[in-house]
């Protein structure tokens, strides 16, 4: 199994008000060498539809004030994590706990606080999920019951916010383009006692210490613009994603190898923090910049995003593996709706995250 690769996507259409609400819909791909499978899973959206699936559910059923949508949001999954012998995917308004072994839906899991989220973190008894409009950190157990939250505020400070609790925000939808949120928190990682968490709209890693509740940011010596999407611990460096088609590499400046570009007689007098050094997909054998790129991860010297995608282009999206030291592209395999299901009325299909699987 240490091979093989899970890739999560999401696909909307132009019509919001179209439901499905019991039809299993395409959302992971696997990969294992040369075979490739999707697998489909049920989609509960408005507060009636969890009241089908409510055998699988762990943790709260919608309030009884919660509303159905206005316009339906997207199908499919968002962040992957994993646990021992579970793969953990998130959805628009769940956490969805699947077999490794064989791919099966094992339980969703759910509660009010639980609303788009992007990446998602396991760390033993404790899902780690971001309500990405209030920039708020929430601790679920996996039983879906919330053990804590908080909230991070422009000025780096903690706030707690009871008040969220009111609210079924899964029922809640964003109907416009572009980041919600103070930082847009995307990838969210626990390393020790801490969690790093990627913002797009800062385009930094907020660290936040879970210990002290203390919040700093980590800051990249860029030499060009991104557009920060994704961010990964492996092995001592940082992995970024930028939509624009870049894949960015850093490491802390006190023990960097990255070469820096600039002419100056000795870097350590000034102060960096994290040295970067980019890889241009548009440069590489690929030959063009992809029209979006997210979602990484590393195997050996490979690098793996997701690539293409954005709405209303080509109804396709690619899982691109390179490696890092020669920048050669070792694969890009496609995923091309018409072979899963009919385009009609489709506006896009798009890779969001990417994992390689481990032994659990």
């Amino acid at each position: 199994m240490s091979n093989q690769i899970v890739v999560s996507f999401v696909h909307g259409y132009n019509d919001l008000d179209i439901a499905l609400p019991e039809q299993e819909r395409p959302a992971l791909w696997a990969i294992d060498g040369e075979e490739k499978k999707i697998f489909s899973y049920p989609f509960p959206r408005n507060p009636t539809d969890f009241k089908k699936y409510s055998q699988l559910m762990l943790g709260e059923m919608p309030y009884a004030n919660s509303p159905e949508f206005k316009k339906l949001p997207r199908f499919g999954f968002t962040g992957l994590s994993q646990w021992d012998e579970y793969i953990y995917a998130g959805s628009w308004n769940s956490i969805y706990k699947i077999r490794k072994n064989d791919f099966g839906l094992e339980a969703i899991i759910s509660n009010h606080l639980i609303s788009d989220p992007h990446g998602i973190c396991i760390d033993g008894d404790t899902i780690y999920t971001i309500l990405t409009g209030k920039d708020t950190i929430v601790l679920t157990d996996h039983n879906g019951n919330i053990k804590d939250h908080f909230s991070v505020e422009k000025d780096l400070s903690i706030s707690k916010y009871n008040d969220l609790d009111s609210v079924d925000w899964r029922f809640i939808s964003k109907q416009f383009r572009g980041s919600t949120g103070f930082w847009h928190f995307n990838y969210i990682q626990k390393i020790g006692n801490e969690l790093w968490l990627t913002s797009r709209n800062a385009n930094a890693f907020v660290v936040v210490d879970l210990i002290s509740k203390n919040v700093t940011l980590r800051l990249m010596n860029l030499c060009t613009p991104v557009l920060l999407h994704d961010g990964r611990h492996i092995n001592g460096k940082y992995y970024f994603t930028s939509i624009d088609g870049k894949i960015i590499i850093a490491m802390p400046h006190e023990t960097s190898d990255i070469v820096s570009r600039e002419a100056i007689d000795d870097i350590h007098l000034y102060n960096r923090d994290l040295e970067a050094s980019l890889i241009r997909l548009s440069e590489t054998s690929l030959g063009k910049e992809p029209n979006w790129c997210r979602g990484i991860d590393k195997i050996g010297s490979t690098i793996l995003v997701t690539i293409d995608g954005r709405y209303d282009s080509d109804l396709s999206f690619g899982l691109l593996a390179i490696d890092e030291d020669t920048q050669k592209i070792i694969f890009n395999h496609r995923l091309k709706w018409k072979d899963l299901d009919k385009e009609i009325d489709l506006r896009y299909v798009t890779g969001f995250d990417v994992m390689a699987v481990v032994d659990g």
